[in-house]
């Protein structure tokens, strides 16, 4: 058994990919990194040289499409903890990050559900601010409740949209881990993927959503509108958070986000999103070991 291997699901977000293999690639080794592209693409291929790369067959985009993907990483996952003590499953705009910047497999994944997660952080960028690196002293990291997600997986488990959370199962949040969530790291990648991914939406509800609402089952595509809307209500909330030193501040917030972990009444288990949390923000700072 190999330790640790990362697997993400993705289409045409290069930007976010092209970062996502940089540090995965040298976190486990490319050998050890997974990417099922929805749709073959040689871009793709390109970014994810030395990887194992899988082509998805596209046919269109269902409103019941982000369901489905998570279905697939549920299932795939489980698979190759076949082959692997513990395999990371995030998204292509999400890193599992350790709090002092020491390597991944040097971490002890010590926990006995059947997956763990981090504490979750918006990287937060400014018009000022350096668009292409993540790492950088110029970009605060707030932390967002929602992306302190279930992401290690030792056994199978099923994930609900979105990967927000497991059903009838439960998650831990690990101490000393974060998952760095830089979808708004770069304002210009944001404002490219809501012009190319709003039409998609529009069009596959446009008869109406005709699949259950539930937290575990949604209709997930439609949180890919309004990104920029979502960026200013960030960067407000960046401005009149605390700032604390990035270790002290993870450990706080993983605190408070632990508190909000519930199972709702469909057995889903995630964070209750009505719970009241302390915003707080950290910078990487200068000496930081992790260059992206």
């Amino acid at each position: 058994m190999k330790p640790l291997a990362a697997v993400t699901m993705v289409w045409r977000d290069y930007w976010y990919l092209e970062k996502w293999v940089a540090y995965y690639t040298t976190q486990l080794g490319p050998e050890n990194v997974y990417i099922l592209s929805h749709g073959a693409d040689p871009e793709i291929d390109r970014i994810g040289q030395g990887c194992n790369v899988i082509a998805i067959l596209r046919d269109g985009l269902h409103q019941s499409f982000d369901y489905a993907r998570w279905r697939m990483l549920s299932d795939f996952s489980a698979m190759l903890t076949q082959f692997y003590d513990r395999v990371i499953v995030a998204d292509c705009d999400e890193l599992l990050v350790t709090a002092d910047g020491s390597a991944l497999l040097d971490y002890k994944f010590d926990f006995q559900e059947n997956v763990a997660g981090a504490v979750g952080f918006n990287l937060v960028a400014t018009q000022g601010s350096d668009q292409e690196t993540l790492f950088s002293s110029d970009k605060f990291c707030l932390l967002e409740v929602p992306h302190s997600k279930p992401s290690v997986v030792q056994r199978r488990v099923s994930f609900g949209t979105g990967g927000h959370g497991v059903m009838n199962d439960s998650f831990d949040l690990l101490p000393g881990l974060f998952n760095l969530h830089f979808h708004y790291g770069n304002l210009q990648e944001v404002q490219r993927r809501e012009d190319e991914r709003v039409p998609l939406v529009d069009d596959a509800t446009a008869d109406g959503v005709s699949i259950p609402v539930t937290p575990g089952q949604s209709v997930g595509i439609v949180g890919w509108r309004r990104r920029m809307y979502r960026h200013i209500r960030l960067a407000r909330d960046v401005k009149r958070s605390p700032e604390f030193p990035m270790e002290e501040c993870v450990e706080m917030c993983r605190r408070d986000a632990l508190r909000t972990l519930k199972t709702l009444d469909d057995g889903y288990f995630t964070h209750d999103r009505r719970e009241d949390v302390t915003f707080r923000k950290f910078r990487f700072p200068e000496e930081f070991p992790i260059k992206l």
